[in-house]
């Protein structure tokens, strides 16, 4: 197996143990908004895994030259701050045990994957894999924040966006 084979590999276990945490976060969680973000977040590792499954045959082929970046399908986090407020005001509060578990789970599982990406793109070489790599390292920076914003809502820890929200010196 050659090094990018093992990345792609490892990558694997990676991916599909976040995509099987948001699967089964869908079927636990009551909550709608809940749910459907979790199900685009496990839509989008899917995506990975297939991707990885795809990539993996092309390097077992020797056939790195037409590997393509991987996509995701979850935007950059909004910030419009009241939109935000609304949307973390409408989840019920006895759900909020459970989403918080979830959402802790999930941060710890991304910020892991996410530094897997990070030490792999040491790895390698420039050239297809190493592009490869730095695209899931994005990607995954962006379940990371995607993530930590929700974790922040539901926890009301005072923290948005990774800043403290309120003034402590009021």
């Amino acid at each position: 197996m050659t090094p990018s084979q093992d990345i792609f590999t490892t990558a694997l276990v990676y991916e599909k143990k976040i995509r099987d945490l948001y699967r089964s976060a869908v079927e636990t969680i009551d909550d709608p908004r809940g749910k459907e973000l979790f199900q685009a977040l496990a839509d989008d590792e899917q995506n990975h895994v297939a991707f990885l499954e795809h990539g993996l045959t092309l390097l077992r082929d020797d056939k790195d030259q037409e590997l393509e970046k991987p996509g995701t399908s979850i935007p950059f986090p909004d910030r419009d701050f009241e939109k935000i407020k609304q949307m973390a005001d409408q989840i019920p509060k006895d759900i909020l045990g459970d989403l918080k578990r979830v959402l802790n789970a999930a941060l710890s599982l991304e910020v892991e994957t996410s530094r897997f990406y990070r030490d792999a793109i040491q790895k390698v070489d420039h050239g297809p894999v190493r592009d490869i790599l730095e695209k899931f390292y994005d990607i995954e920076q962006r379940h990371v924040e995607v993530v930590q914003i929700e974790l922040d809502f539901a926890s009301n820890n005072g923290y948005w966006f990774n800043f403290m929200e309120t003034d402590m010196e009021d």
